[in-house]
């Protein structure tokens, strides 16, 4: 079987936005799922002060926990306002997350961003839209079609097209590195478990994990 490829873009939105795109999904779309999420996004051996630093990183890594359900993601693939990235999903039980985090810091992946967002997922135009609420920071959209290789651009293609209807306007590489940096840079957002406990953010992140 062919692997599939993540084909996705991502664009910042208005609360205002935010809230017209609900109702229009809600009213002409299929509602899909609600995600409480928290991510533990990783970086090699410190946080870039500028995304920029670590263009060429291909590697996205990852522990998620969403709706109580834990996984270790790896993306593979350049990260930008619209790409096209191999994913791999490695589910576990919630109540392991500490040794895979141990395994992790075993590897010598320490250091990080955190950050809690609630997801509203729609199917709309054969195309899965999330409208995102990153806490303490403010709203994006994705729009997300899983396809074979030999696809790609007529998928991209495609959720253009529908992006253009909708007046949306993707990330371009400034726009991209400028939140990922206001993200990354903030201090509340950072942890490092060669320095840490994660029972402090289990602590500080309660509702994701009783």
């Amino acid at each position: 079987m062919e692997k599939q490829i993540e084909v996705e873009y991502i664009g910042k939105i208005s609360n205002k936005e935010f809230d017209e795109l609900k109702s229009k999904f809600g009213k002409e779309g299929i509602f899909k799922k609600k995600k409480e999420r928290l991510s533990f996004m990783y970086f090699r051996d410190k946080i870039p002060k500028d995304i920029t630093e670590i263009k060429g990183e291909d590697t996205d890594l990852r522990i998620r926990v969403t709706n109580k359900h834990a996984e270790l993601i790896i993306k593979k693939g350049l990260f930008t306002g619209a790409h096209a990235r191999n994913e791999i999903a490695i589910d576990f039980p919630l109540n392991e997350i500490q040794r895979y985090i141990d395994f992790l810091s075993a590897l010598n992946w320490n250091i990080g961003v955190i950050y809690a967002a609630e997801t509203l997922v729609y199917a709309y135009k054969d195309i899965e839209f999330s409208l995102v609420q990153i806490e303490n920071y403010g709203y994006n959209f994705e729009a997300e079609i899983l396809t074979q290789k030999d696809s790609e651009k007529n998928v991209m293609a495609k959720i253009t097209k529908v992006l253009n209807e909708l007046g949306l306007k993707p990330f371009d590489s400034q726009d991209l590195n400028k939140q990922c940096n206001q993200i990354n840079n903030r201090k509340e957002f950072q942890f490092n478990f060669s320095k840490q406990s994660f029972n402090d953010i289990k602590e500080r992140f309660q509702r994701f994990f009783l």
